[in-house]
């Protein structure tokens, strides 16, 4: 693991402390995130070879991870969207 990398990973728990401060939790919430990302991705990825996507698809299509990092998304709107697509 490079620096860049475990930076990125230790920002991400950092946040979480704050919210989630039981570690088994923590491990839960950034297991979960990492695995939306790779529903996300595997979407991406068929979509660019002119497939159609299997996860985030009909009512859950604004969950795409790339639709819920858009930038011209405010950070409460980003959280509200992502706990909502977890619970859904």
């Amino acid at each position: 693991m490079n620096t860049d990398t475990k930076r990125h990973i230790d920002s991400a728990r950092q946040v979480l402390v704050g919210v989630v401060p039981n570690p088994s939790a923590q491990i839960d919430q950034i297991t979960n995130a990492l695995i939306y990302k790779f529903m996300d991705d595997m979407d991406q990825s068929v979509i660019k070879i002119g497939g159609k996507p299997t996860f985030f698809t009909g009512d859950l299509e604004k969950y795409a991870w790339v639709r819920i990092m858009d930038a011209r998304i405010g950070s409460q709107e980003r959280m509200n969207l992502y706990s909502e697509a977890l619970f859904k």
